[in-house]
């Protein structure tokens, strides 16, 4: 273990970035210009409504808070009357301007209603809630589904479908989830599907890193063999940073059996994560090996990462550094590099990249880098449903198809898919985040102009960003003027556990 995290720190010399393609920022700025006028042409009346409301939403801190409170605090309350008193707390600093006046008054008028009825009112403002989110949670209901799909379909469009549900926190709860992935997994509508391990598989313990890579591994055989029988394509999902270790190796372990040899699957890599640099590297260096053997290739989502508010809280907890990168600058330089990195003639025959992003600057430079390259066939576009509709359309024009990823949820359990709204909300709010900036995006506005700014400066500090483990690296903790415990011990570091390992 202690070779592992000496390699985590230092990269091959084949794994450097390529000034050659720093001249195509130029080209991929004219390609957004014509993505954002594309866009607005295939705005429908019901998007045009939804950017007008997000638009509102956060012009107003206040507005932002009454949403969140309502979709992570009240939507989770099952008693009606805990749930009543719950949302009339939260309802205090709605405003017309945040909300809009049909909103606003619909609020008000549900609070003097819950007094009287709660049970009516709660059941109205869960109604709500759904209605606002449909679009982007859908419903897991056979028919609903099967009839998006097709609908998206007709666009261009494939679906990842991604079985919503609370964090699994036993053995009945990951077993729950673990059969919903598999009935959808048997549909015959739904050939791509994604899933973190930690839904399938009940506290898994960082310290027994063997002991839940079995776990894990035993689960994913069942799972991989519906998907082999089925046609349909698997996704592991990464969201914690102490499962990136693990899910990495299960990944590995299980396609090189004889069993799933032949096997296409894939796995998601977060830019946020320093660490993320050093798993490409060795999940092409190992996929290409496995090419040779057997033909089967693998595919590698990249995306941002959207569990930040989770990290920074799990280090600050625990007296450690932050795992991801402190600035939304050294993210988006990060992402530029896994993009130059693995879009590469040598990688095109065994390794799939999927772009996932609503950042069309970001888009559109792996685009024109993937043509430069001539590895366009290497390449998916991948955004989130009902995020950015129109755009989506624009990217299935231009590349003939696009990937969206997709939570599902029966509406019994939608009150345990909040979570996801949590996140996204948490994401988009955020002030340096894209999407908040493109819902008043235009060729030449001010935020179009920072957008650019930012795209044009991840490109070329690609080149310099620090690939090293922040967790791992003993970076110290400014506590100026407070008292500082000791930190934990950090079970995720590779030299502690053989240490501990040692000793024990």
């Amino acid at each position: 273990m202690r070779i592992v995290a000496e390699r985590m720190c230092k990269l091959s010399r084949d794994n450097e970035t390529d000034p050659g393609i720093d001249g195509l920022d130029a080209i991929a700025i004219n390609k957004v210009n014509q993505l954002l006028i594309e866009s607005e042409a295939n705005r429908s009346r019901k998007d045009i409504g939804n950017r007008k409301r997000f638009a509102r939403l956060l012009r107003e801190p206040a507005a932002i808070a009454v949403t969140m409170g309502l979709t992570d605090e009240v939507m989770r309350i099952s008693n009606p009357v805990r749930a009543a008193k719950s949302f009339r707390t939260v309802s205090k600093d709605a405003t017309i301007s945040g909300l809009g006046l049909v909103d606003y008054l619909g609020i008000k008028i549900a609070v003097v209603g819950s007094i009287i009825l709660p049970k009516l009112v709660m059941k109205a403002v869960r109604g709500r809630v759904e209605f606002a989110s449909n679009g982007i949670i859908l419903p897991a209901e056979k028919k609903e589904l099967s009839s998006h799909i097709s609908k998206r379909s007709q666009e261009s469009a494939r679906l990842n479908i991604n079985v919503l549900g609370e964090a699994v926190l036993g053995d009945n709860e990951a077993t729950e989830r673990f059969n919903s992935v598999i009935e959808m997994i048997r549909r015959p509508e739904a050939n791509y599907a994604s899933v973190k391990i930690s839904a399938i598989v009940s506290q898994l313990i960082t310290i027994d890193h063997f002991g839940s890579v079995e776990r894990v591994l035993k689960r994913l055989r069942v799972l991989y063999r519906e998907a082999k029988v089925n046609k349909t394509f698997i996704n592991l999902d990464m969201e914690e940073y102490r499962d990136l270790s693990i899910t990495v190796e299960v990944f590995k372990t299980l396609l090189d059996e004889p069993e799933f040899a032949d096997l296409n699957a894939g796995i998601v890599l977060q830019a946020y994560l320093p660490e993320s640099h050093y798993y490409l590297e060795n999940l092409i260096e190992w996929s290409r090996n496995r090419f040779m053997r057997s033909g089967a290739t693998i595919k590698i989502r990249i995306v941002k990462g959207a569990n930040l508010a989770m990290e920074k809280a799990e280090a600050e907890l625990h007296g450690w550094t932050p795992a991801p990168y402190p600035k939304k600058s050294d993210v988006d330089a990060s992402y530029t590099r896994l993009i130059d990195l693995a879009l590469r003639p040598e990688n095109a025959k065994a390794v799939r990249i999927g772009i996932a992003s609503h950042n069309l600057f970001h888009i559109a430079w792996s685009i024109e880098v993937a043509k430069n390259r001539g590895v366009i066939e290497q390449l998916d576009i991948e955004m989130l449903e009902g995020m950015a509709n129109a755009e989506a359309l624009a990217i299935a024009k231009s590349m003939g198809s696009v990937l969206l990823y997709t939570p599902v949820t029966r509406k019994a359990d939608f009150p345990s898919a909040v979570a996801y709204l949590v996140r996204r909300l948490d994401e988009n709010t955020s002030l340096e985040n894209y999407l908040r900036a493109s819902f008043d995006m235009k060729e030449g506005s001010a935020n179009y102009l920072d957008q650019k700014d930012r795209f044009k400066n991840s490109v070329s500090e690609r080149h310099t960003i620090v690939t090293q483990s922040r967790r791992h690296s003993n970076m110290p903790i400014s506590h100026a003027g407070e008292f500082a415990n000791a930190s934990d011990a950090d079970l995720t570091n590779p030299i502690f556990q053989s240490a501990l390992a040692t000793e024990y």
